[in-house]
């Protein structure tokens, strides 16, 4: 090869090279991401960022399930992903071709704070034999922490090695976990704002499961789950319309609690008198929460020009009145909700407040209660089974609806 040959030849890499510095690097496309509570244990979920404009949106994946964060900005040096109705967000920087930064979140405990870590390569899935076990189906759940067994059941669905479902339990489902089974080894996840859980098993020769549970960086408890038959399945938890019942059936229900204004709003104002109201007990952090809004609206939406009312109370993580009123906003303006949403105390405090000590058997958010027209307690319903649950979501949304319906009838 002749010098000159050789000079051009520089010269166009040099002219390659320099073209490919030139395109700014960008976080757009789907990430395989994952929080790290412990090294081994980590929780994957996916993020997916695309433009809308000039501006980046980005979607939580969890399985076939997906749900946006509030916001998504890059800099060129930090990628922040905002989740502003949870109080939390991602913040990550570029680190060669992948990502790394923490997730954070304020929690009744004060600030969270977990490491973070991205690629864009996916994990690769196990190998699974075709003779292997087959996940599919519902499975009797029960959690030991040394010192109380809870019972949950779950449901999952598999494709090849790929898992997806929820566990249920008398307060609410654990939302879309998602992972994989490859004969022997179980692993299930989720990241959803809030929870960060993760649930290693192990398939036993007595064809049951058992493994540990991770919640955060918590210490993981056991658990052991057997299969169940489709009659056993709906046997397996008490009918979440039987747990928690008023202390006085005949008496009113009352409430009186401030608004994100300042405002006071009480049952015995004018707008609720004479009408059939529905009563949840929330709070802005509570995934199953975030869940119920929607259905919720939807109600309000249809039926309230025909007479029904919908109040919400919300039991916040701090005592911050301002903290607590810019959550209420933000829960507010995610869901598009028009009916009230009332400060009615905190976490700590809700088991002695004069909305629950109306009240037996409590036991967690959300807690749904339907009022005739003179306010008395009708019926409640204790936790609330999410999309994750598949038919028990459908089921329980036309459950919430007839009630409603016969509630106005009357």
């Amino acid at each position: 090869m002749g010098m000159s040959r050789i000079l051009l030849t520089a010269l166009l890499l040099s002219i390659s090279i320099s073209s490919a510095q030139a395109v700014e690097w960008t976080p757009i496309g789907t990430w395989h991401a994952r929080l790290i509570p412990t090294p081994g244990h980590e929780v994957a979920f996916d993020i997916r960022i695309t433009t809308a404009g000039d501006a980046l949106e980005a979607r939580l994946v969890n399985g076939k399930s997906e749900s946006p964060f509030t916001s998504a900005s890059w800099d060129g040096k930090t990628l922040t992903l905002a989740l502003t109705h949870f109080d939390a967000g991602i913040e990550a920087h570029r680190d060669g071709a992948d990502l790394k930064g923490f997730f954070s979140r304020v929690t009744a405990a004060g600030p969270f704070e977990m490491p973070f870590a991205a690629t864009r390569t996916p994990a690769t899935l196990p190998l699974r034999e075709k003779t292997a076990s087959s996940l599919e189906g519902a499975w009797g759940v029960e959690f030991e922490d040394g010192k109380s067994i809870t019972k949950a059941t779950g449901l999952f669905a598999q494709t090849g090695a790929v898992v997806t479902g929820t566990l249920r339990e008398a307060t609410g489902d654990y939302g879309p976990l998602h992972g994989t089974f490859d004969g022997v080894h179980l692993v299930l996840q989720v990241f959803d704002g809030v929870h960060i859980y993760r649930f290693d098993g192990m398939l036993q020769a007595d064809a049951t499961l058992r493994g540990e549970y991770r919640s955060r960086n918590n210490p993981p408890p056991l658990w052991r789950a057997n299969r169940l038959t489709s009659q056993a399945a709906e046997t397996n938890l008490p009918d979440p319309f039987t747990i928690v019942r008023p202390k006085d059936a005949a008496a009113a229900y009352r409430f009186s609690f401030p608004d994100s204004q300042g405002r006071t709003v009480t049952s015995e104002d004018s707008r609720f008198s004479g009408k059939p109201l529905v009563v949840a007990f929330m709070g802005t952090w509570c995934p199953n929460c975030n869940d119920e809004a929607p259905v919720l609206k939807d109600l309000y939406t249809r039926y309230h020009p025909k007479g029904i009312e919908v109040v919400a109370l919300a039991f916040e993580y701090t005592g911050d009145v301002d903290r607590n009123r810019r959550q209420i906003r933000r829960f507010k303006e995610r869901y598009g909700i028009d009916y009230p949403v009332l400060i009615a105390g905190t976490t700590s405090t809700a088991p002695t407040s004069p909305a629950m000590t109306q009240l037996d058997g409590w036991q967690g958010y959300p807690t749904t209660l339907f009022l005739n027209r003179a306010h008395e307690v009708v019926r409640i319903h204790s936790g609330f089974d999410g999309p994750a649950t598949g038919e028990h979501y459908k089921k329980l949304k036309a459950e919430m609806e007839e009630t409603v319906r016969k509630l106005l009838k009357k």
